[in-house]
């Protein structure tokens, strides 16, 4: 292959003041130069800034170079191109012949080339005073070019399969032949012999150093990246990359809605990577599946507005599944929302699991930018639950306190928990149940003993707990199911008072520097000089578990002392201990409270009008408002005939709300469905600090209605099933009677009604005995006679408006199976036919089976149990007719209306109508 003169890209330019090859630098030209055969390229590089000759107007080409030189040339061009200068140059030595007293401007380069790969050294050894041969420059120059470039000279040369012209490679190393082929593929060097042994000259390095500047280095393609990525759809986003080239790609997998996603894929056959989220303005259901039979998760695309636990009713208002393949509705218990309040896992209050599918609502949520939820009601099915209970972590909530989570719901444990010390003696004095259903349970180690002594901190505990079952019966692996808790140490830091926000007039809340055990109302101190108002009540806040709400008798204005009680502490959720004290400034509000909305709402059937102000207000007895103006009823205006006022009192839990009851305030004129539109006038009405509220103009308002509601609690009085002594109730019946006549809206509600291991499949309150609420339970689904619970919850009394307190009874059955009979058919004899059944029947008659040929009935003589099985085990029935049957005579058999014909437990008999044709001595299946 011919040499390469030229390349593909043009070199930049350099700037360098090398003083290695020439100490004082101001000529132009030189004196001992005129006709050299390097004058150009050393000009050149004199122009360019590069190199400089000596003071006396010499350049010297002839003269040797040292390898010291050569260091602090490439040493500085480096610099110059942004490399810096290693900051333990002068104390870690790169060359065992360089001490931290050599020359501090040849340690500073020495270590810059010997760490970029320039200078390797001989033997760990620099030998910076000898002169630097030809080859060892041809290496040297290479290697800081390739540096400097980024690019592999030799490596480049080798591809291209070039054979150097140069007669006398062998008489130096493979490394500098490396180097030197380079030289003169590039024509660098232009002689047929290198002379690699021979001394550098100063005219020699510049004609190289010149000739390597002019070497067009190669630029690789850039690399393209991702410029912008946007989400067309659930699976396509559009790409730009930096050429400024869009695609459409189509992805494997569609996006999580609202969920940022790292996405995979090829362009050009090249892998990219990108996160991107698919942003979705509604809120919606993303999907609902269960992790195990008692708890099923509904994933929300966005983050929702709900606490972090719901209870019962809360739960019960958002969520409603009712079973399809398990008949009935499902009562919730709780639910815990994620710390990213996009998964909701619901916990079930019964203890039948979930398996199969079910029909999921879940309506009334909202995101915090006030987006509502789409309405989800669908169809989920869930999938059978096979995996046994285990502690999914242990978590100190206190000093004596520790939390065992579990990974699903449990029943109570069978048997008791134990706890032990390492030793093996028994720990007493732990305090802590497992519920029905729990996923968790704190053990309070307070009163922790053993042999009498309350055990130390960091004592570790093993708690063995009794056979552990999920709601599907799975039992815990191991079992025993065995976990550790420790009694806490204290964490070393005191809690203490951080801030103190002024609420109002009476009301301040005290913020800590962590959550506190609870405080009471004399914990606490407030006084101004010798006034003290006495502390009416100390309240947590529930947004903060670390700041507290008090309220004082009297007013506070100006600064007053707030401390701890003499012989009272703040305590730690780890036990540390402290006190406090420290004054503020309250700061009486001077303005007069304004109107800021009114509303019309409901309370226990009565409407009220609630009118908030924009700060606290205060009543008293005689505080009433006076209202003016008009309404519209059906279209027509009328005028209120005289001023209308009513007697006001505040919110229960609002300072800034008043309340005046509808009923009382429009007497008169008081219109269902009318919409009024009104002032209003105040009278003995104020902020705390004494100033009247303002009257306002602009009050409206429609007019609902009042209804009668009383508030009488209903309970349970008793349950009767049909094992109940006398009862007549078949297996398929509960009754259970109520302290007084049922709503009937909850008690037709079928999910107010649990039974575990069995399916209630219809609730009806009985017509002519309100009090009594009449189950139905699935037939055939109680298996064996046993002992049950019924969880009965959310009825109320006809007319009331509370709710009953949930209740749990513990109810007996038979089993509920109904007998029937199976395909297998004998005829013995000609007047006698033998009907298998899957159980042995009761109350058979001789009229309780219909027995035709070819369609007329034959009397039937004798129905008995016969004296044997048959061959797969069923129990037979023999029927005697009154004649004998005649080959070919058509048979049929029916159960006789109201028949009693049953098992054991009287589950009567289901009877599928049997046919055939007689053949003598025949046996049908």
């Amino acid at each position: 292959m011919k040499k390469q003169y030229k390349f593909i890209a043009a070199a930049a330019a350099v700037t360098l003041t090398a003083s290695a090859v020439a100490p004082v630098a101001n000529a132009a030209s030189f004196s001992d130069l005129k006709g050299h055969v390097h004058e150009d390229e050393i000009l050149s590089l004199v122009n360019m800034g590069i190199i400089n000759g000596y003071p006396d107007g010499t350049f010297r080409p002839n003269q040797a170079l040292t390898r010291s030189d050569v260091v602090k040339l490439l040493g500085k061009y480096l610099v110059s191109l942004g490399h810096e200068v290693p900051t333990d140059y002068k104390t870690k030595m790169r060359f065992t012949d360089l001490t931290a007293k050599s020359q501090d401007e040849l340690l500073q380069y020495a270590a810059l080339v010997k760490d970029v790969g320039v200078f390797n050294g001989s033997n760990g050894l620099l030998m910076h005073r000898d002169e630097i041969r030809r080859d060892q420059m041809a290496t040297v120059l290479v290697r800081a070019f390739k540096v400097i470039n980024d690019f592999d000279y030799v490596a480049h040369v080798k591809d291209q399969d070039f054979k150097s012209s140069i007669t006398d490679l062998s008489r130096t190393t493979a490394e500098h032949q490396e180097s030197i082929t380079v030289f003169d593929y590039y024509d660098i060097t232009k002689q047929m012999t290198f002379s690699p042994k021979d001394v550098t000259k100063r005219g020699q390095f510049a004609s190289f150093l010149f000739n390597m500047l002019q070497v067009e280095t190669p630029k690789p393609e850039p690399e393209l990246t991702i410029k912008k990525v946007e989400v067309q759809a659930v699976d396509k986003v559009r790409v730009t990359l930096s050429d400024d080239k869009s695609y459409i790609v189509t992805l494997a997998t569609p996006l999580v809605e609202n969920v940022e996603t790292e996405i995979s894929f090829k362009i050009a056959e090249k892998d990219y990577k990108a996160k991107v989220k698919y942003e979705v303005a509604d809120l919606k259901v993303a999907s609902i599946t269960n992790p195990n039979g008692g708890q099923f998760v509904i994933q929300f695309n966005q983050s929702v507005t709900l606490a972090n636990t719901l209870n019962e009713a809360e739960i019960n208002k958002l969520v409603v599944a009712t079973g399809i393949d398990k008949t009935g509705g499902v009562a919730l218990q709780k639910a815990e929302l994620s710390e990213d309040k996009k998964t909701l896992t619901v916990s079930l209050k019964g203890t039948t699991s979930l398996e199969g599918r079910y029909r999921i609502m879940v309506d009334g949520i909202k995101t915090d930018k006030g987006l509502t939820l789409t309405k989800y009601d669908d169809i989920a099915t869930f999938t059978k639950d096979t995996t046994g209970p285990a502690v999914a972590s242990v978590e100190n909530v206190g000093a004596t306190k520790v939390k065992v989570k579990f990974t699903e719901p449990i029943n109570n444990p069978v048997g008791t928990t134990q706890f032990k010390i390492p030793s093996g003696s028994i720990v007493s004095g732990v305090v802590g149940t497992i519920g029905t259903n729990a996923t968790e349970v704190i053990y309070d180690l307070t009163n922790a003993r053993v042999n009498g002594a309350l055990l130390a901190p960091g004592t570790m505990v093993a708690v063995t707990f009794g056979s552990i079952i999920d709601i599907s019966n799975n039992l815990s692996s191991p079992n025993p199911l065995t976990t550790h808790i420790t009694v806490g140490n204290k964490d070393g830091v005191l809690p203490s008072l951080l801030n103190v926000e002024q609420l109002g007039a009476k009301k301040f809340k005290l913020i800590f520097s962590e959550e506190i055990r609870a405080l009471a109302t004399n914990d606490i101190v407030v006084s101004q000089n010798t006034y003290s108002p006495g502390v009416a009540s100390v309240v947590k806040d529930e947004k903060n578990p670390a700041a507290y709400i008090v309220t004082v008798n009297g007013y506070l204005n100006g600064y007053a002392t707030i401390t701890t009680a003499p012989g009272k502490y703040i305590t730690d959720l780890s036990g540390e201990t402290n006190v406090f004290s420290t004054a503020y400034n309250f700061v009486a509000d001077n303005a007069q409270p304004n109107v800021l909305s009114a509303a019309v709402v409901s309370d226990l059937g009565e409407e009220y009008l609630e009118i908030t102000f924009d700060r606290n207000v205060e009543v008293n007895p005689s505080s009433r408002v006076q209202i003016a103006g008009s309404y519209v009823h059906q279209g027509l205006i009328r005028d209120l005939p005289t001023t209308l006022f009513a007697v006001t009192t505040k919110h229960a839990t609002n300072d800034r709300v008043l309340r005046v009851k509808l009923s009382t305030l429009l007497a008169g004129v008081d219109v269902n469905g009318a919409t009024y539109f009104t002032n209003a006038k105040f009278t003995n009405i104020s902020s705390e600090y004494g100033q009247p509220v303002n009257n306002t103009d602009n009050i409206s308002f429609v007019r609902g209605m009042d209804t009668s509601y009383n508030q009488n609690k209903i309970a349970v009085y008793s349950i009767e099933t049909a094992v109940n002594p006398g009862s007549t109730l078949d297996n398929q019946t509960i009754v259970i009677t109520f302290t007084q006549a049922v709503d009937g809206l909850t008690g037709f509600n079928i999910a107010n009604f649990v039974l575990d291991g069995a399916v209630i499949e219809s609730a009806k309150v009985r017509a002519l005995e309100p009090n009594k609420v009449e189950l139905k339970v699935k037939d055939s689904s109680v298996l064996m006679q046993y002992g049950t619970n019924l969880t009965v919850s959310n009825i109320k009394a006809a007319g009331s408006i509370l709710t009953m307190e949930p209740s749990r009874h513990i109810v007996y059955f038979n089993e509920n199976v109904r007998p029937t009979n199976v395909g297998n058919i004998s005829v013995p004899s000609a007047n006698e036919i033998v009907l298998s059944f899957t159980e042995p029947l009761h109350n058979i008659l001789t009229t309780s089976f219909i027995v035709k040929v070819n369609g007329y009935a034959v009397n039937v003589l004798n129905a008995t149990p016969y004296n044997v099985v048959d061959y797969n085990g069923y129990n037979q029935v023999r029927l005697q007719l009154g004649r004998n049957l005649v080959a070919d005579e058509y048979v049929t058999i029916e159960l006789a209306p109201n028949s009693t014909v049953s098992d054991a437990a009287k589950n009567l008999l289901l009877f599928n109508p049997v046919y055939f044709t007689f053949q003598t001595n025949q046996t049908l299946y």
